[in-house]
């Protein structure tokens, strides 16, 4: 009895810790691919409208919508994998019992996680090799009179910073509804709107904040840089969406991993059951 209990307190911590994580990121990749669907299709709609209208295009459309599309593809790895919507080979899965079920899905999702992260190396690397010697972050920002060192992170921890955020703003994201239903609850009809107005104007305010900030950025930058034609973006940063695409969905692949080998069910996701397992059980159940 003493024995399981240190096991499974460690168990519901790591469930504990992991979960927030997978909330985080999936929040994250939803927002990101929503906002990041949206905006394309606004802007092919938009240009088409204005070149028939005025025989003008939009003069940032091609090079926002192939960077859009960039992002779409590869931030859009993490969530199917979350949601097990890849393809899968099964025929080997299927004719197996469950014990040796469990023991497949850990290898494969521990050999396809180490896959994605030798990938992910190898488009950082290139993503490198096009950057020549292009710079856009100064080596140091000063913020409350420390002296930040932005640009000369090493790779690895500047990978687990820009994770961290990405969870956190997931986090912000799920909590945004709790809190509206929170406020609706206990403001007027009149304060409800006028606090809706008002967070917009922040959103909007820190929103253009943000733009113009990348664009002061992507506007100094120093070094030999190969730029997209009308926005002037190093095309660099565009490869770079590549290997966190691949990062996001070897995570999820070794978060799956991980959860075959602490739960005594299979899964083929964090969140998701193995599908198999839940007919065979539903048919007996019948």
């Amino acid at each position: 009895m003493s024995s399981d209990s240190p096991r499974k307190r460690w168990r519901a911590r790591a469930q504990t810790g992991l979960q927030w994580l997978d909330q985080g990121l999936d929040a994250f990749e939803r927002g990101v691919l929503i906002v990041g669907i949206l905006v394309m299709a606004g802007m092919s709609v938009g240009n088409v409208v204005l070149r028939n209208l005025t025989g003008s295009s939009l003069l940032y459309a091609n090079d926002v919508t192939q960077l859009l599309l960039v992002v779409v593809t590869f931030m859009g790895l993490g969530l199917g994998a979350r949601h097990a919507r890849h393809i899968r080979v099964s025929a080997i899965h299927d004719l197996l019992p469950a014990p040796a079920r469990k023991v497949l899905l850990i290898i494969t999702s521990f050999s396809t996680a180490g896959l994605l992260l030798l990938m992910a190396g190898w488009a950082h690397d290139y993503a490198m090799s096009t950057r020549r010697s292009c710079r856009i972050l100064p080596e140091t920002v000063d913020l409350a009179g420390l002296s930040v060192p932005v640009g000369g992170l090493a790779p690895g921890v500047a990978v687990g910073l820009l994770l961290l955020l990405m969870v956190l703003f997931g986090q912000l994201i799920l909590r945004v509804p709790r809190l509206a239903t929170r406020l609706r609850a206990r403001l007027s009809a009149w304060a409800w709107w006028l606090s809706c107005l008002v967070a917009f104007a922040v959103i909007a305010a820190a929103a253009v904040w943000l733009s113009g900030w990348a664009a002061e950025l992507v506007a100094s930058r120093s070094g030999r840089c190969r730029v997209m034609s009308s926005t002037g973006l190093p095309v660099y940063l565009v490869h770079l969406v590549v290997p966190l695409g691949f990062l996001l969905g070897a995570i999820q692949f070794g978060m799956a991993g991980i959860r075959n080998l602490i739960s005594s069910d299979n899964y083929l996701s964090w969140r998701r059951k193995d599908e198999y397992e839940s007919a065979d059980a539903d048919s007996r159940h019948v």
